[in-house]
This record gives structure tokens, C-alpha cells and sequence, in this order.
């Protein structure tokens, strides 16, 4: 079993909708390609999501998450953001 779980879904997620996500969203679109409720599958997806973030893929503002390479259908690269290394930060999560 993967260490991050739904990863496929999650970038699949961002390329359908074009736009910055919460987790909420994310977890019900992976949901419905999972065939299961949001509740299973938040706590994988959240970890997911949290990883990315922390490792750069990811901003996150505002509580919305945003894929920071743009997107594949994309001519043109996001403009103006920099890769940048987040330090990780303790953060309590519920699940």
C-alpha cells in the first residue's frame, strides 16, 4: 500500500477544475472516482494533500489548495510563483 494514497485522483482534481481547492472538495471528488463516502477517504487525502504542500507542490491560502507547477493543459506555466521549501510546522489535524 502507497505511503499517499489517492495521489492520481488528487492531481486529477486540480486538472478538472482549474482552480485552488479545499480539502473538502478534494476529498469528495476523490470519493466519487473511489466509489466510497468523503469521510473515508479525508484523513489519506488530507496526509496527501499535506505532503505535497510540504514539500512544495502545493500552496496552501486560506485553507484552499493550489497545485503550483499550473496545470497540464496549460500553454503557458503559472507566472510569478517560485518554488519554495516549507519547514515543517506541527499542525493538529482532526480526522
Amino acid at each position: 500500500m502507497s505511503r499517499y494514497q489517492y495521489a492520481d485522483q488528487i492531481l486529477e482534481a486540480f486538472n478538472v477544475f482549474h482552480r485552488p481547492l479545499l480539502l473538502e472538495e478534494v476529498a469528495a471528488y476523490v470519493a466519487e472516482m473511489e466509489a466510497k463516502s468523503p469521510e473515508e477517504v479525508r484523513l489519506a487525502v488530507d496526509n496527501t494533500l499535506t505532503a505535497g504542500w510540504m514539500h512544495g507542490f502545493l500552496t496552501m491560502k486560506d485553507g484552499m489548495f493550489t497545485l503550483i507547477c499550473g496545470y497540464w493543459d496549460e500553454e503557458q506555466p503559472v507566472s510569478g510563483r517560485k518554488r519554495t521549501r516549507h519547514s515543517a510546522k506541527p499542525m493538529l489535524r482532526s480526522a
